[in-house]
Parts: C-alpha cells; structure tokens; sequence
C-alpha cells in the first residue's frame, strides 16, 4: 500500500513539473483555530499557489499542524508539516483538486483528536482531494473533502454546505451546516456542526463555527469553537 502511494506521489510530482506555464501564480493563506470543551487545541496555518482559471492547472503548497491534548496528569503537543503537490480543475462555478504529500510529525502513529480541518498530521504519505462548487454564489454552494495517511491509516472527511442570507453583491454572508468524520485504528468519530462565513468580495472568508464532537464508545460530547480565515495574498 505505502509502495502504490509513493508511486502515485512522484507521477503526480512529475505531472505538476511537466504542467505548461500559465500567466501568473497566485498564493493564498489559510488559518485555523479549534478548541473543545475538554481542553483539545487545533491549529492550522497553510500556504498553497497555483495559476488557478479555468481547465487543469498545478498547484504547491505546506501545511503546517499543532494538537495539544490533556493526557491523564500531562499534556501532549503533537506537531506536523506537510508539503504538497497536486492538481485542479477549475470549471466556472466551482474547482475539484488532488493532492499528495509528505507529513513530517514528532508522533508517528498519528493523533485521535477530531477536529473539522483533518486528522492526517500522523507521519507518512497523505493523499488529499476535494471539490468546492459555489454556481453563481446567489443559492447553495457545498464543499466535499477528504484526506487518507497511508502509513497511519487515518482517514478524515468533511462535507460543508451554505447558503447566502445577505444582499447580493460581492460581499456576503452565508450560514450552513457541516460534518466531519475521523475514522482510523480501532475508533471513529463524528463531528456535525454550523458555520458562518463572512465573505468580503476579494476572495478573503472568514469563518465562525461550533458544533459537537460524538466519539465512538465515549459518553462525554464536548463542544467545539472554531476560526477559521482564508486570505489571498497574491493575485
């Protein structure tokens, strides 16, 4: 298994070298804080860039992870990095990508901590894919998401779906509703809850949200509180 997904990784590198230049790469931030009720805390902070448009284009990018988690009398911090290489296709309406990269962390079995933004910060090859359609912005959009680590054997997917309930134009804000699944060695847990976005018309998002985290075996449902931004920084 490990073998096949780091064969797809150098196809898919090779692919993205091979991928014609187009006009100008554009580069766009991504952060996110996660916090339950049990003292859990997830940080997110990503660069990715790509030509983006419409038809197939490349994209680079790194993410970077911290978990902190109380265990028994301590606390345990489990970091990650990993960089990435994928594809996208952009369609008008709305873009599906793939990725694959590398995660480098100080925890090699990977962490049980469910959060709505993955759980791939485990050692090993992670394969990513996604599809985000937003039509013409005036009615629903949806997000579809999901990661597998292959060494860790941890799976997480997200779906996410909102609704503009402010007054056309380019800025907006939509409210929906989204569930996360985290699912790997001898667990699985779900994690539905609401968002806000607040859309500003130049491509930054800024996201409110809350929920429940309902753990396979465990009675206790902590409540989470997230924030989460999207900010373009080159175009």
């Amino acid at each position: 298994m490990i073998s096949k997904s780091k064969w797809l990784a150098g196809a898919l590198v090779a692919t993205v070298l091979a991928a014609p230049a187009q006009a100008q790469w554009r580069a766009t931030a991504l952060g996110v804080a996660e916090y339950d009720t049990e003292g859990a805390l997830f940080l997110l902070a990503g660069l990715s860039t790509s030509p983006g448009g419409r038809g197939v284009s490349p994209i680079l990018g790194v993410q970077g992870y911290h978990v902190g988690f109380d265990n028994g009398v301590s606390r345990t911090n489990v970091f990650a990095v990993k960089p990435y290489v994928g594809l996208s296709n952009g369609y008008g309406t709305g873009s599906l990508y793939g990725t694959v990269g590398y995660a480098f962390s100080n925890r090699d079995e990977g962490s049980r901590i469910v959060t709505t933004s993955t759980n791939d910060v485990g050692t090993g090859v992670v394969v990513s894919g996604g599809w985000d359609h937003w039509g013409s912005g005036e009615g629903f959009g949806h997000q579809l998401l999901a990661s597998y680590n292959f060494d860790s054997e941890n799976f997480w997917g997200r779906g996410r779906m909102t609704k503009r309930i402010s007054p056309s134009g380019p800025a907006q804000r939509r409210l929906g509703a989204e569930l996360a699944l985290s699912a790997g060695d001898n667990y699985t847990a779900w994690q539905p809850g609401a968002i806000l976005e607040l859309h500003n018309g130049r491509g930054g998002i800024l996201g409110l949200g809350a929920g429940l985290k309902l753990i396979d075996g465990v009675s206790d449902k902590p409540v989470y509180f997230k924030i989460e931004g999207v900010l373009p920084i080159a175009r």
